[in-house]
């Protein structure tokens, strides 16, 4: 099994700025040999708390690799809903629940901080510009990470899934990082969508035709715009969010934005992470979920100028 995985991650086809890529998915695989593979002797979990902009202070559990650095990073910023506590970072951190995203990451070199944010709901543009959001919050890890001397700053990455998809999209419009990725990101108010009554519509996977999306383009385009890196987009075909991502891959296009959007059949809303010990949720480890996370390492390391494996 080993082999047939190394192979599968060496034949990875490159991925195209700006590509749109549906592919296969949806078995179901143990999770038990992707996690624990770096041991807390090798890589302890350091719990840090970091002041944002209104003096209210952020959990992050950090992980680096052995040695000096600097070392490229990566910060992850979970789903909602927001405020999770030092415990569930840690726990995160190390894979305890069954998600192999973080030390993967870990083991191909990167720093990892896991981090939280502040529960505004969706509220991020507010009119009072002195008023602090959660993408404050991101800001302050992004801006912490870069002051830490073994964390090369000019190689910092950001992963935000579903909430923290949203707060990656407007903190890449107000910082430069090295490229991010939105896991199944629900970009509602990042585009301005307005989210139709509960019940209304169809399911993903429906063949009923769902009413258009009504969102505001004049809003849509002010915060695409104002993106500053490379976007790696990952959604699954069962998500509800499919839609609205799209829309956020295609007004990107619009706006000359290099994001490349890979659409998974069978993925779940975020199915990207695999288990992440949400209570009442079935979130298995998927085939999917493997080849998700080697396209975006291999994304990020070639956005790193690291050099693949031989």
């Amino acid at each position: 099994m080993r082999i047939l995985l190394i192979v599968a991650v060496l034949t990875l086809p490159t991925l195209l700025p700006a590509e749109k890529k549906q592919l296969p998915g949806g078995k179901v695989l143990p999770h038990d040999k992707y996690i624990h593979v770096v041991s807390e002797a090798e890589s302890p979990i350091e719990q840090v708390y970091i002041r944002s902009k209104d003096g209210m202070y952020v959990a992050a559990a950090v992980r680096k690799p052995k040695g000096a650095g600097p070392f490229p990073a990566l910060i992850h910023f979970h789903g909602a809903p927001s405020g999770r506590g030092m415990e569930k970072l840690v726990t995160w951190a190390r894979g305890d629940d069954g998600g192999p995203m973080w030390e993967r990451f870990l083991s191909e070199g990167f720093a990892v901080i896991v981090a939280d944010y502040r529960n505004l709901g969706f509220r991020v543009s507010i009119p009072d510009a002195e008023m602090a959001t959660y993408v404050d919050d991101g800001l302050a890890v992004v801006e912490w990470a870069r002051q830490q001397p073994y964390i090369d700053a000019n190689k910092i990455f950001a992963y935000g899934v579903s909430l923290g998809g949203n707060l990656t999209a407007h903190l890449i419009g107000r910082t430069k990082l090295a490229g991010a990725v939105l896991g199944a990101p629900a970009v509602f108010e990042f585009l301005s969508v307005e989210r139709p009554p509960r019940g209304s519509g169809s399911a993903p996977d429906s063949a009923a035709a769902p009413p258009p999306l009504q969102y505001d383009p004049q809003v849509a385009k002010k915060n695409i715009e104002a993106m500053q890196c490379p976007v790696l987009l990952l959604v699954g075909t069962k998500d509800s969010l499919i839609r609205v991502d799209e829309l956020f891959h295609d007004e990107a296009m619009k706006a000359g934005k290099t994001v490349t959007m890979l659409i998974y059949e069978n993925g779940y809303h975020d199915f990207v992470m695999g288990p992440q010990g949400h209570a009442g949720r079935e979130e298995p480890l998927l085939d999917a979920t493997l080849d998700a996370l080697d396209k975006t390492v291999e994304w990020a390391k070639a956005r790193a100028g690291i050099q693949p494996a031989r």
